[in-house]
């Protein structure tokens, strides 16, 4: 049984607990952030910028945007102290490096122990010149010391902090303790608002904790230097951890205090100090390089320092549908037209220079490409937030408008044949040309260095009768008396002395045999080409129809090419034609039969005179002098091949006699 003086001691110690839990609760009722006047807001000045508003199809561009927050004057807003603890882990193995071994003697390598200096006193300085902010340091090993009491003199808690060696165990809890009891030193009152931090730093985990007395080992959680300790030494006991957990969860996390837990290096036990983290309502962080530390120590700085925020600030906009969103900022999210992001807080900090509470814009950018020509109103973008006065508030950005240029490349084709009659054996030789012809674009815009149109597809069905013997490219194929191929795409490059687009011209051939007949090449635009144009349409141009006869010999001709009157006679020039493969041609004049008629009879009728033929056309002229002006005078021509075939012209009248009377 317990005696009367210890009854006594154990109610004190109870209402001790008790008192200094409700100060914590008062104390966090009572802190908070700022003080604002009633009716201030933040303004938001919000702009858009395009890189270009007109822009050819598929082409990109830019659209930045940018929230810049106004500053709000000191008069509008009452600043509240901050008190913030250092508490840093000195244990020995602060003294190891980062890979957790000895270092050598005389290495240049640096300790644990030295990194947490560094980042602590750039820490320190970043506070420097901060008004109404006092700091203190804490450090721990078998139990925690107050190293610096809370201070507006920062470079004396950075001596102390240069000063700091490394040694003995980890009690966590101790630091949690005594770092607890000197931030509830002090109270917040609304008319002397106080913020108060706690910043703790381990290697390791815990393996001392607190107790009252050698035994039993009750944890010790009243203010003071801690009577005695106890634990693993070198590894965690239950009790270690436990007793870690007891100080968060009912001292800190009740308190108010904004708590930071910090696990340092690899050989940190992570899940303990963020179970410590959660059960004192604070922020768990990891660093496991020097340069992650200082990103941390970087972090709180910007948290504790920020006076209040414009908070969840959110995006939002759909683009008209021909626009292409290219791609967005990350974490932002695309579901078809609509894009949506979350921005953040904008974070707002005293400036004792302006004396002006001011935050930092925000820019992002998203890629868009016109994928529709057509002209386009971006009139739907707009930012979300919760305002400084905690209201939530909608504010748009300026509307923007595209136009989206469709360019159509100016593409002519063409053919020849190599003539228009030939023999059966002989090659029909069709040769195509696909010419893209020059063009200019809009000054306005801004010429690619080059303009591709696409797929540039042939295609042919040759009358039957007609066979296709060979073609010119790879690119063609041939089935039957089709002839189909894909010949590439047509490249325009931009010319910037003339500020033209110009192309090559595709050129290719077909050649071809047939059998005796008339034919019409193309007829009915059978001759195509298909391409997909720069206004991502496809198109289609039809090659001009061409005739072509094929003979087994030739057809001759006769023309009266000129006439020369002298008095009563004249003499007649006539142009003479024998096709291929003529071994030789006759003029002569025709006979006129007992009825009347004009008869082409080589036994009787007048041999004018012989022409020799040759394996390709041959054209003479031959002159028929001093004919009578009064007579009407006829000729006719005949011709024979190298292998007997015959061919003869009609009758024609080269003279028509004068009439007389």
């Amino acid at each position: 049984m317990l005696s009367g003086k210890k009854k006594v001691f154990s109610k004190i110690m109870v209402f001790a607990v008790v008192l200094t839990l409700l100060l914590g609760l008062w104390t966090s009722s009572a802190a908070g952030a700022v003080t604002l006047e009633p009716n201030t807001k933040a303004v938001l000045e919000l702009s858009r910028e395009i890189s270009r508003s007109k822009i050819l199809l598929d082409e990109e561009i830019t659209v930045t945007y940018r929230i810049k927050p106004n500053p709000i004057p000191a008069t509008a807003v009452r600043q509240p102290q901050r008190e913030i603890y250092l508490v840093i882990d000195t244990s020995g193995s602060m003294n190891f490096n980062l890979a957790g071994q000895t270092i050598q003697a005389r290495s240049r390598e640096k300790s644990r122990l030295d990194i947490v200096k560094e980042a602590a006193l750039k820490f320190l300085d970043n506070l420097s010149g901060k008004s109404g902010v006092k700091v203190g340091l804490i450090t721990y090993d078998d139990v925690a010391r107050i190293v610096q009491s809370l201070t507006t003199n920062l470079n004396s808690v950075k001596s102390r902090v240069n000063a700091l060696e490394a040694n003995g165990g980890t009690n966590i809890g101790d630091g949690l303790r005594r770092a607890y009891y000197r931030l509830t030193d002090t109270r917040s009152t609304n008319e002397n608002p106080i913020e108060k931090y706690l910043i703790l730093l381990t290697d390791g985990e815990p393996t001392y904790h607190s107790t009252y007395r050698t035994y039993p080992y009750n944890f010790y959680f009243e203010d003071g230097n801690a009577p005695h300790f106890r634990g693993g030494g070198s590894y965690a006991w239950p009790e270690d951890k436990q007793y870690c957990y007891d100080v968060a969860e009912r001292f800190i996390k009740q308190s108010g205090i904004k708590s930071y837990m910090i696990a340092f290096t690899e050989g940190s036990n992570a899940n303990v100090l963020s179970e410590v983290a959660t059960k004192a309502g604070g922020v768990y962080k990891r660093a496991v390089t020097s340069d992650a530390l200082d990103r941390v120590y970087e972090e709180i700085y910007l948290d504790i320092v920020t006076d209040f925020s414009v908070e969840d600030v959110s995006f939002e906009e759909t683009f008209p549908a021909g626009v292409e969103i290219v791609s967005v900022p990350a974490g932002f999210t695309v579901n078809g037209q609509k894009v949506k992001g979350s921005l953040g807080n904008i974070n707002y900090t005293y400036n004792s220079s302006s004396r002006l509470y001011e935050a930092n814009p925000i820019e992002f950018t998203i890629r868009l490409k016109g994928s529709v020509s057509g002209n386009y109103t971006l009139n739907s973008a707009k930012i979300s937030y919760k305002d400084i006065d905690n209201n939530t508030e909608t504010k748009n950005f300026e509307n923007k408008t595209i136009e989206v240029i469709a360019l159509q490349a100016p593409i002519r084709v063409d053919r020849t044949i190599n003539g228009d009659e030939f023999l059966m054996d002989e090659e029909i030789v069709v040769n195509y040309t696909v010419t893209p012809e020059e063009f200019s674009i809009d000054p306005g815009l801004v010429p690619p260095s080059e303009l591709i149109v696409k797929n540039v597809s042939f295609s042919e069905e040759f009358p039957e009768g007609l066979q296709v013997v060979s073609v010119s490219t790879d690119a063609l194929n041939v089935a039957a008396g089709k002839v189909t191929g894909n010949l590439g795409d047509i490249v325009y490059r931009y010319d910037s002395t003339s500020r033209k687009y110009k192309a090559s011209p595709v050129n290719f051939s077909i050649t071809l045999k047939g059998t005796i007949g008339e034919y019409i090449i193309g007829e009915g635009n059978s001759s195509k080409v298909s391409y997909f144009d720069l206004d991502k349409v496809t198109k289609e141009k039809s090659f001009p129809e061409l005739n072509a006869r094929v003979v087994k010999f030739g057809q001759p001709g006769l023309e009266v090419v000129n006439i020369v009157k002298k008095g009563e006679v004249v003499d007649v020039t006539l142009k003479i034609t024998l096709p291929k493969r003529t071994r030789y041609g006759e003029l002569r004049i025709p006979v006129i039969n007992d009825d009347g008629s004009l008869g082409k009879v080589r036994s009787s009728d007048t041999l004018i005179t012989t022409v020799g033929g040759s394996s390709d056309v041959t054209v003479t002229e031959h002159t028929i002098r001093n004919l009578s002006i009064y007579k009407t005078h006829r000729a006719w021509l005949f011709a024979e091949s190298v292998s007997g075939e015959t061919s003869e012209t009609d009758v024609i009248t080269i003279f028509e006699g004068v009439n007389v009377n």
